[in-house]
């Protein structure tokens, strides 16, 4: 890929145009947020700005720009976008908004974790930096200290969100992928997830009743007697959800090769039936797969799979 020399500066405010449509969806919290950083550490975070007129128009940084302009900062770093056009600066505009910032819930509670433990940071000391209640502090370290690995990546990809992931780290880690995938493949909301939980830790919760939480959740949450809360709106894209639901598969699917491959030939027999639902079950789904190769010729598929 081409390099493209685009310049780093500090810029006076006044100079730098705020857009519009980023300003649709600013909101005075992340002003706030940007504040609080600028107060501490200096207006350390750049925006990126293009040429617009006789001046520059903000393409990313739009918070920032705001938060400088509302505490009277007359000057903020800048790195200048080498673009020509309205609809190449849009189009730049667009592409960065879809792009996740450095930070997500997992380094967050390492970066929790690592302070509190190797640095010896207060936790209201935490409290007071981020603005977040104790308990906030301690579930994003869950996520470090007691979350399994496979469920991190099930984070990562975004299959389950983190306040999920905060509810199942409360279980045992054995557990905790195969709840997760149950979880995943019905649907649960995090409140349906957290009643399960909580259900599940319960000192008065059986055996039998456990082993069914975590094969028929939608079962024990239909016949416990608890709040029935509606499952959760599918907010994110179809792309998304495809992404997500194939890391996961393919996760099941090495999980699943490394048990074939040391199953005895009694342990194959009795689960005979479900694999040979799952080898149906793959020649579907390769089957569709295929079609969709053929369908889209080679210059039309782009990098990361978009057309």
């Amino acid at each position: 890929m081409t390099s493209i020399n685009n310049m780093a500066r500090t810029m006076k405010v006044r100079e730098i145009e705020k857009n519009p449509i980023l300003a649709l969806s600013v909101s005075e919290k992340d002003i706030e947020k940007y504040e609080r950083v600028a107060k501490m550490y200096g207006n350390v975070a750049p925006a990126i700005v293009g040429q617009s007129g006789d001046g520059y128009r903000v393409i990313a940084g739009q918070a920032r720009l705001e938060a400088c302009a509302k505490n009277g900062i007359r000057e903020m770093p800048v790195s200048i976008a080498e673009i020509c056009g309205e609809p190449e600066q849009m189009k730049l505009a667009l592409l960065l908004s879809t792009v996740k910032d450095d930070g997500c819930p997992l380094s967050e509670g390492a970066f929790i974790d690592a302070l509190i433990t190797n640095h010896d940071i207060p936790r209201r000391e935490l409290m007071d930096l981020l603005n977040k209640s104790k308990s906030w502090i301690s579930r994003r370290q869950s996520l470090v200290l007691r979350l399994s690995e496979k469920v991190r990546d099930m984070v990562k990809d975004g299959a389950i969100c983190a306040r999920t992931a905060e509810e199942i780290a409360k279980l045992p880690t054995d557990i905790q992928f195969p709840f997760a995938c149950m979880a995943t493949r019905d649907g649960l909301s995090k409140t349906n997830v957290g009643q399960l939980v909580g259900i599940y830790r319960s000192e008065g919760t059986g055996n039998a009743l456990r082993e069914a939480i975590l094969n028929n959740p939608l079962t024990v949450l239909d016949s416990f007697a608890v709040t029935k809360i509606s499952r959760r709106k599918e907010k994110r894209g179809l792309s998304e959800r495809i992404a997500a639901t194939t890391g996961l598969l393919i996760r099941l699917s090495d999980e699943l090769s490394g048990m074939l491959a040391i199953a005895d030939a009694k342990s194959l027999s009795r689960a005979r039936a479900e694999l040979c639902r799952l080898r149906t079950a793959t020649v579907d789904l390769k089957t569709i797969l295929d079609g969709w190769r053929i369908s889209v010729s080679p210059g039309q598929l782009k990098e990361g799979g978009t057309q």
